[in-house]
């Protein structure tokens, strides 16, 4: 299998010259399908360039075990927009996350001997493939738990680091354990000569479109239980090379985009001049679609313009959105895309990037929750519902952020949620519907905090080939 080109993360971009647009959506009917946010992404990168400009997508990895066994949508795309190294990036380019993956397990190994069968093991290990009977396990001393890789915490370690120093403060800030009243850190562990196991994963990946278009990828996906969006060190390389750079941001506005608001608050990064939000035919018709209508509440309240895009599907009526644009990724040729792009510049001129501070990532965390579920999901801070559980986990994390001198409020706040709703029951109508808080964890090196607002965050997908 013939490689895609790699370089490192860290190479020190030049000042940002590109405009940043996210590719977003309405959250999915069901977790097992999404809009075609992938194949639009890369259908209207294609038009860009033939429009004229200069234009590149970035991309998540897909999730190997799920979107390599055909049981849901990669990320590489579908008939005329796909990308030449599909095979590669389904089953994991070079490792990258692997190695995230690996390292983590290396660290509970690590902490597995210091500890010495006394104390508990704190981080997860990781598994590339989803099974419900790993989630927790009794190993011995330890109950341990595992995780999926791409919502592990050396994952988003990855996600959120710019250089490799970033990368080691990260690394030897994670909790591992806890040994009486103190943590076990990552520091503490012997972790010098496992460096060249992570390092490696720090590399993007440049592929490219059927067509010739750049498509960068880097990190992963689940924008439903963890960050859901490449990473930043790949945002800011394709916005220092490229005039218009189209980020997809995982499942929908209330995932990738707010999460990708939430770290960019966080961390510096450049705020959107627009969204496309895509969606598919059926989507807007019966009970669920005000979804659709409050995600465009959601984004005219932030001042984010929004290019609503239809994608039509073989056979369907291509019929244009009022201010936007329909495509047929699949099959739309040169004439076709060129018109797509230039109606997309044409939408775009003159439009600025959104104001910093529209979203109020500085919120204290307690208030941020509900803040989210309102400006998001519609739900009014009073039907926002917080559990005896999550009140019990919250103590317990202003204990431990007391104990490592952590301030609870720098953290990127994680909301751990369904991939396909928005409320605790999205065919109630308004006034019943509401959100319930449940849990609150910590990942000290990462500095993100999840916090679970649903029983299930996944579901088990069904296979569909």
């Amino acid at each position: 299998m013939a490689h895609p080109e790699t370089r490192s993360a860290f190479s020190a971009p030049s000042k940002v010259k590109g405009r940043l647009v996210l590719i977003t959506a309405a959250p999915p009917l069901a977790a097992s399908r999404g809009e075609g946010k992938t194949s639009c992404t890369l259908a209207l990168v294609d038009a860009l360039n033939a429009a004229g400009t200069s234009a590149c997508a970035v991309l998540r990895q897909p999730s190997m075990g799920i979107s390599a066994a055909g049981a849901k949508g990669g990320a590489s795309g579908v008939g005329a927009a796909s990308i030449n190294e599909a095979q590669e990036a389904d089953f994991g380019l070079q490792g990258e996350m692997l190695r995230t993956g690996g390292y983590q397990n290396l660290l509970v190994s690590l902490a597995e001997k210091a500890l010495g069968g006394e104390g508990k093991i704190l981080l997860p290990r990781t598994t590339p493939i989803p099974t419900k009977y790993l989630r927790k396990v009794q190993a011995g001393t330890y109950e341990e738990a595992f995780v999926l890789t791409p919502t592990c915490e050396m994952e988003q370690v990855r996600v959120l680091s710019r250089s490799k120093s970033e990368v080691k403060k990260a690394v030897e800030d994670t909790t591992v354990g806890r040994s009486g009243e103190g943590y076990v850190k990552a520091k503490s562990l012997p972790l010098g000569s496992s460096w060249p196991l992570l390092f490696p994963a720090y590399r993007l990946s440049i592929l490219s479109t059927l067509r010739g278009s750049p498509v960068i990828m880097y990190c992963g996906p689940f924008a439903n239980v963890s960050l859901g969006i490449p990473g930043i060190a790949a945002l800011d390389f394709a916005l220092s090379k490229y005039d218009l750079v189209l980020m997809e941001a995982g499942y929908g506005f209330d995932m990738g985009m707010q999460k990708y608001l939430e770290v960019a608050s966080k961390k510096g990064c450049p705020l959107p001049v627009a969204a496309i939000s895509v969606r598919r035919k059926e989507s807007g018709a019966g009970a669920l679609g005000w979804r659709i209508l409050q995600g465009g509440k959601c984004m005219q309240s932030l001042g984010l313009f929004s290019i609503p895009l239809l994608n039509v599907f073989q056979g369907e009526e291509r019929r244009l959105p009022p201010g936007g644009l329909a495509l047929n990724p699949a099959k739309d040729g040169g004439g076709e895309l060129k018109r797509a792009g230039k109606r997309v510049l044409s939408l775009l001129d003159g439009k600025r990037s959104m104001k910093k501070g529209s979203y109020k990532g500085s919120l204290p965390l307690l208030s941020k929750i509900p803040y989210i579920c309102s400006l998001f999901y519609g739900v009014p801070s009073g039907r926002v519902r917080f559990t005896k559980a999550f009140k019990k986990a919250y103590l317990s994390v202003l204990a431990q952020a007391k104990a490592e001198g952590l301030d609870l409020n720098g953290f990127v706040l994680n909301m751990v949620k369904s991939p396909s709703t928005l409320t605790d029951d999205d065919f109630e109508k308004f006034a019943k519907r509401t959100v319930t808080v449940r849990s609150i964890a910590l990942n000290t090196g990462s500095k993100v905090a999840n916090v679970r607002l649903t029983l299930a965050p996944t579901t088990f997908l069904p296979r569909v080939v």
